[in-house]
């Protein structure tokens, strides 16, 4: 039979093991606690983006590197970047992620795809994004008290886990340097009244942080070359307006007259561009500044029959 004093002996030996391996973090977190934390693994790394770190992190570098010296016309409150492959849209979303540089934010809350489901928008319950370069930190009490804010924003694993639209922005981020968390949201049925609920939780949920909001969107899709040009000029004038409901409606307008034209839609991320125009304009912003358009035909590879838009742009207030 164990005495006292060897209970206690053994009992000090295993804390002091646990400790020995690592398991007293700073602050007072166990190994244990960290084991339970919940990792989004990449999912398009090898084909969206390269999938070595070496690799990735000199083809982003690459990327920034292009941007011509362009200078933000304002406070920056929230941005708008496409997220397609790298060799497509790499170059565009290039100029969003450089002129981030001189914006501040604690959270940038990513948005992406519209999934055209019944809910305002749908949250990752990951604790980490990861890219090739490393863990990124999901700001787990934003994401909770945005879901306290209004029940139709609700976690989705299995949503979460498929989408590119999130993970492509990040290895930017990561070669920027930004020590940053991150919400990552795709929107559920993008109405202009999810927009302005979605909007008004990330406000409340963000306390005295410093939040951006980022769209990640492409824009017309499948059209010739010519046609996307032309509906896409169209679009980024009318974005201008910052009027979220005379976006959609002109939106809703250019894919019913190009169902003859092959147009599918002629914005993926409705709802995270209309959030991020809401919330920017909530700020101060009064104007959408245009940084670098193109689309996929303009690529070497590109096929200029079936072609997909993109845009970088940032939502300021002018000084």
């Amino acid at each position: 039979m164990l005495s006292m004093s060897m209970i206690g002996n053994h009992f000090w030996c295993v804390v002091l093991a646990v400790c020995v391996l690592g398991g007293c973090a700073p602050g007072g977190r166990s190994a244990m606690a960290d084991a339970k934390k919940e990792t989004r693994p990449p999912v398009v790394a090898g084909a969206f983006y390269p999938g070595s770190p070496d690799r990735l992190r000199e083809t982003v570098q690459s990327l920034l590197d292009r941007v011509p010296d362009i200078k933000p016309e304002g406070e920056i409150f929230a941005a708008l970047a496409p997220h397609a492959g790298y060799v497509y849209s790499g170059p565009v979303a290039a100029y969003t992620h450089k002129l981030l540089q001189a914006a501040e934010f604690d959270t940038i809350v990513i948005i992406g795809h519209d999934a055209y489901r019944s809910a305002v928008a749908f949250v990752s319950p990951a604790d980490f994004f990861e890219t090739p370069l490393g863990q990124v930190p999901v700001d787990r009490e934003m994401v909770t008290k945005m879901m306290a804010f209004d029940p139709g924003i609700r976690e989705d694993r299995l949503l979460h886990s498929r989408e590119h639209t999130v993970e492509v922005q990040l290895p930017f981020l990561q070669v920027m340097g930004r020590e940053c968390r991150i919400v990552p949201i795709l929107f559920g049925e993008p109405t202009f009244e999810n927009c302005r609920l979605l909007a008004d939780a990330i406000r409340s949920a963000a306390g005295d942080r410093k939040v951006l909001v980022f769209g990640s969107t492409d824009m017309c899709h499948y059209p010739t070359y010519e046609v996307a040009r032309r509906i896409d000029t169209a679009t980024l004038e009318v974005l201008g307006s910052l009027d979220v409901r005379k976006l959609f409606a002109h939106l809703r307008e250019q894919e019913h007259k190009g169902l003859a034209l092959n147009v599918e839609t002629a914005l993926c991320a409705k709802g995270g561009v209309g959030t991020a125009i809401l919330f920017a304009k909530d700020r101060g912003a009064d104007h959408a500044q245009v940084l670098h358009y193109a689309n996929s035909g303009d690529v070497p590879i590109g096929d200029k029959r079936r072609v997909v838009g993109y845009s970088a742009a940032l939502l300021v207030r002018k000084r």
